[in-house]
């Protein structure tokens, strides 16, 4: 027997699943905004919540705390052993963090609450970026080339826990 669960876009939005959602469960851009912008309430399956992990969250208007759990189970799981040393690609983390963004899409009509929050969010990533410029680079060569590595905990010592 399958549960049923009923949600809102936007529920999704402000779970920060909705990048997950379009990619896995609707497969079109074009179609998700149609879906987000008409915010009418549907059944998703039991299968699909558990591909995009809303089975697993809880909403909060905190995105920068989202953001830093985001991040820090990126490192744990990306990070490599070099040298007895966690390491995490340079150009993979920038990849990872401007991710985080298409998760509020701009078709996305936010209340002031979120609205707030999601400004303050992006001001905290623009710094994270600016900070990560001036981390030590730890170049590492491989069969496909020579890439920048960054000590995975200095990354976490940019990372402020306090909002």
């Amino acid at each position: 027997m399958n549960m049923t669960i009923e949600v809102y876009p936007e529920d999704l939005v402000k779970r920060c699943l909705w990048d997950n959602y379009t990619y896995y469960v609707v497969g079109s851009e074009k179609k998700a905004e149609e879906i987000l912008t008409n915010n009418e309430k549907f059944e998703i399956s039991e299968r699909d919540a558990l591909v995009i992990g809303l089975l697993k969250v809880i909403e909060t208007t905190n995105l920068i705390h989202k953001f830093n759990t985001y991040l820090t189970d990126f490192l744990s799981n990306r990070s490599i052993n070099n040298d007895q040393k966690l390491k995490i690609r340079k150009k993979t983390l920038i990849n990872t963090i401007s991710k985080f963004e298409n998760k509020f899409p701009n078709y996305w009509n936010c209340d002031k609450e979120y609205e707030e929050s999601l400004k303050e969010m992006k001001d905290y990533i623009a710094v994270l970026f600016e900070a990560l410029e001036k981390l030590p680079i730890d170049k590492i060569t491989d069969q496909f080339g020579t890439h920048d590595f960054l000590l995975s905990k200095d990354v976490k010592k940019l990372l402020s826990f306090n909002y």
